[in-house]
């Protein structure tokens, strides 16, 4: 059968790229690529894999993507799923210098995937998994009733972000954790001369007994993990399997979520000089050039109303590689008060690349944030606080903060932790009765009443024992219980 012209032009440019991918010092998995039609695009976005589970939540999606999708709001021209080998899913409507700068952008992706630290322990595997999964809850639709399983599903899915955000650190099982809370550490204070002068009060530690009793042993961050192994309701195998199924998932779209700048800014940081070195070798003609620019400007565009990752991930790499390139960080750069100095600044250490590689290897979007981003990168991208004001029937966009610093912490604020509540499990033997007591980490921001409400009693049906959630209301500290029949608000009267 004879290939397609352009599909073996296609494999043609994959060889090359990989090869380019290698001598920039990339490094990657296997990487596989499947050309689709915009409907099945549609379907991965909303479902999230080629086959997945089936929820309402999901088909509700795919039809927010359709409807946008017939509006004239376009779809992204790839999609990336984190598997080894890594699968890439381009859309068949791309022009063929597009095509080739989404490969590009791919592999690039592939490597931050690879090599983060973040994604260390994400499953691999997770396309066969996800499958697998659809097909077994197909089975229990048909034995146990769809609604059945709709309603374990829905109450998983109000608590999917609820998990450890840092899981990628070794995780501790409830006995390690009892071990290391019952064994005594050193000291705070070693003896002294003068002790009798200045007695000091000591601090009573709980017993190994009492850690051993005490359930969980320390505050829980991973609501979902904790439901699964200590409900007294009890939960039957099946739902067990539908919510760890639901926990794997939101674990495996978490470093995507703590990443999204630098990987997207890594990808767009590696596609320009890829595409570079192939318009240099005569790869590509001054016709697909124009094809190029055009659409990656799109994708590198800014607007007010959003950030761009790409652009802002790219600019804060390619100043990172310039800074080092030419020594400007230290102490001695940040102490120099003479302009022109700093504007002639270049020590020639060549040290940008490998400090770039660094920053991929080890870092999250806060930190690199944190970290990286500059007055001079805030002023050059405009990257200001706006805010939209209605005028004229239009809405306009004006700037709100333009200090480079209220911007920095703004975003590493948001980028600590995505306005999603922090809620812990701090007892799970609440008053001795197996009842449910939960911690919100109040930061400033009250919890939406309806979410809270609706939450809880998803909670309710999978613990089935009265749940007590402790948060703030009005900067006082309140405690909210939903006994299975009716929700009970108390505040306490003390300041948070």
């Amino acid at each position: 059968m004879r290939m397609d012209p352009e599909l073996k032009r296609l494999r043609e440019f994959d060889h090359r790229i990989q090869e380019i991918s290698r001598e920039f010092g990339l490094d990657f998995f296997p990487q596989e690529f499947d050309v689709i039609p915009a409907g099945k695009m549609l379907e991965i976005l909303a479902y999230h894999f080629p086959v997945n589970i089936s929820h309402w939540s999901l088909g509700r999606d795919y039809e927010t993507e359709r409807t946008k999708y017939e509006h004239g709001f376009g779809i992204p021209y790839e999609v990336v799923l984190n598997s080894n080998p890594c699968r890439a899913y381009l859309m068949n409507t791309n022009p063929f210098p597009v095509q080739v700068m989404v490969m590009a952008h791919v592999y690039a992706h592939n490597d931050f995937m690879k090599n983060n630290f973040h994604f260390k322990p994400t499953r691999r595997d997770i396309l066969p998994s996800a499958s697998e999964a659809a097909i077994r809850f197909h089975k229990y639709e048909k034995e146990h009733s769809f609604v059945e399983v709709e309603r374990v599903m829905d109450a998983a899915m109000s608590i999917q972000l609820n998990i450890d955000p840092d899981f990628f650190i070794r995780e501790e099982s409830e006995e390690e954790k009892r071990e290391r809370l019952s064994t005594p550490s050193r000291p705070d204070h070693i003896p002294g001369p003068f002790d009798d002068l200045i007695p000091r009060k000591a601090e009573r530690r709980p017993t190994a007994d009492e850690f051993r009793r005490k359930t969980p042993p320390e505050p829980e961050r991973d609501l979902l993990l904790y439901i699964i192994n200590h409900s007294p309701k009890p939960l039957k195998e099946w739902e067990k399997d539908v919510l760890s199924v639901i926990r794997d998932q939101s674990r495996y779209f978490m470093p995507q979520r703590r990443t999204k700048i630098m990987n997207e800014g890594w990808a767009a940081f590696w596609h320009i000089r890829m595409m570079e070195r192939l318009f240099k070798e005569g790869l590509l003609n001054e016709e697909e050039h124009g094809f190029y620019n055009l659409y990656n400007s799109r994708v590198l565009a800014s607007s007010p109303r959003m950030l761009n990752p790409y652009l802002v991930g790219l600019r804060i790499y390619e100043d990172i590689e310039e800074r080092w390139n030419k020594g400007r960080y230290g102490r001695e750069w940040e102490e120099c008060n003479d302009p022109a100095q700093k504007e002639a600044w270049d020590r020639g250490l060549g040290e940008g690349r490998e400090k770039i590689f660094e920053t991929r290897r080890s870092y999250s979007d806060r930190f690199f944030i944190e970290h990286f981003l500059t007055e001079e990168l805030v002023e050059d991208l405009q990257l200001f606080l706006y805010e939209g004001r209605q005028e004229g029937g239009e809405v306009k966009y004006v700037i709100s903060e333009r200090d480079w610093r209220q911007v920095k912490r703004h975003l590493v604020s948001h980028l600590s932790t995505f306005d999603i509540p922090a809620i812990m499990v701090q007892d799970g033997d609440y008053k001795g009765k197996r009842e449910l007591y939960l911690m919100h980490a109040y930061e400033g921001i009250e919890l939406d009443p309806e979410y809270r409400e609706k939450t809880m009693e998803h909670i309710f049906y999978l613990w089935d024992r009265p749940v007590h959630l402790e948060s703030a209301v009005e900067g006082k500290k309140a405690i909210f219980t939903f006994n299975g029949q009716r929700h009970h608000h108390g505040e306490t009267g003390e300041k948070t």
